[in-house]
């Protein structure tokens, strides 16, 4: 046996996850593909459109951005992409491709790495675990976007051994100046004189309805100059679509809170990061769904990136991204705690700027794709 030259070695990724989809796994994907491209030549399968988000000088097929026609689609171009060339690893972007990397395995003896984010675990769909988690539990290695998610895996019976736990990454390291946070004020038309934030999807699981219900009328008791301002839409191409916007407009039509809202829907990159700057406090008030499940927690470490601490449930991958260092975590479901954590967060300044960009430090690209290289390295060997 000799190693393959980590230069020379060539790897396919195949993904739905990459711009111009939008969302944190796309966030990730694409950075991971920059990531393969320092050492190894790289080859993407990804959905219309992805090219002009990738490193220029890659090979990049597309496909259908719909969910079937590019399972089918991406299958039959990877089927005959490797019946013309060798590659010596297949990296799967999320659960959806683990059929897909398995076939190529068997057919053309490839070795395999996966990433799993939670939901790919706990879908429930009876053709989904019947299949493509059997394909999961093939792969030679699997990356887990958080602790949790690699428990989920093991009690769905994957073997322990063959899978790492790799936080991502966030683009996000410093706040902006304070010219760009003055004037994405006065733009987003944000009147209020403190403000908490919610970013995200408006998912079931972000549980956004919930505390509209059960904790911001008590908060305002407390602190009735603040607002709540909301990043974010209903969820359009994202495997689970379990959607609540009606219920968030339901909620604030409910407690007579609509004023205290601003929504902003997407935003840039730049006027995310002032809007996290600016908020006293990311709220992460995620609730309990079967079938889905938060697999990490990204926009905690954005936030603290900015300077901003988080209040949390403890429930899924959260705990990787919030610590007393960042935040405060709270037991699922008590809005009585929930709204005091919020209140002396606000009250206290703590955990503080400084702390919190502390945190998220630990969570650069450069840190991700290091560790991505050394859990994929020993599987780049091949006989001579």
């Amino acid at each position: 046996m000799a190693a393959t030259s980590q230069r020379t070695a060539k790897c396919l990724l195949i993904t739905r996850n990459l711009p111009p989809l939008v969302g944190g796994m796309e966030r990730l994907i694409q950075n991971l593909a920059h990531g393969l491209d320092e050492f190894v030549e790289l080859t993407v399968i990804g959905p219309k459109g992805c090219k002009a988000h990738l490193p220029a000088g890659i090979a990049v097929l597309e496909a259908p951005a719909a969910l079937v026609p590019f399972l089918l689609q991406s299958t039959r171009m990877a089927l005959v992409l490797c019946a013309r060339q060798r590659f010596d690893l297949i990296v799967g972007g999320s659960g959806l491709v683990a059929p897909t990397l398995r076939l190529l395995s068997l057919l053309r003896q490839c070795k395999t790495v996966l990433l799993i984010h939670g939901l790919d675990i706990v879908i429930d769909n009876r053709i989904y675990r019947r299949v493509f988690l059997r394909a999961i539990r093939k792969m030679d290695r699997i990356v887990a976007n958080s602790s949790n998610t690699r428990r989920l895996a093991v009690e769905a019976g994957v073997d322990a051994s063959r899978v790492c736990v790799i936080n991502p990454g966030v683009g996000i390291l410093q706040p902006p100046d304070l010219q760009k946070r003055s004037g994405f004020l006065a733009e987003s038309g944000i009147a209020f004189d403190h403000y908490i934030i919610f970013v995200g999807r408006l998912t079931k699981r972000k549980g956004l309805s919930r505390f509209l219900r059960d904790s911001f009328p008590h908060i305002l008791k407390s602190q009735p100059e603040l607002g709540l301002v909301v990043v974010g839409e209903n969820p359009a191409n994202s495997l689970n679509r379990l959607g609540e916007q009606a219920e968030v407009f339901q909620a604030l039509k409910d407690t007579g809170l609509r004023h205290k809202v601003r929504f902003l829907g997407e935003v840039s990159d730049a006027d995310l990061r002032a809007a996290y700057s600016d908020a006293e406090a990311l709220i992460f008030p995620l609730v309990d769904v079967p079938g889905d499940v938060e697999g990490f927690g990204m926009v905690a470490v954005e936030a603290a990136a900015c300077g901003t601490p988080t209040v949390a449930f403890r429930l899924g991958g959260v705990e990787d991204a919030v610590s007393e260092q960042n935040g405060r975590l709270v037991a699922p479901g008590n809005y009585a705690e929930f709204t005091r954590a919020v209140v002396q967060t606000i009250d206290s300044g703590l955990p503080g700027e400084a702390s919190c960009m502390a945190f998220a430090q630990g969570f650069s690209w450069d840190r991700y794709h290091a560790q991505v290289r050394e859990a994929i390295s020993p599987l780049l060997n091949r006989p001579t």
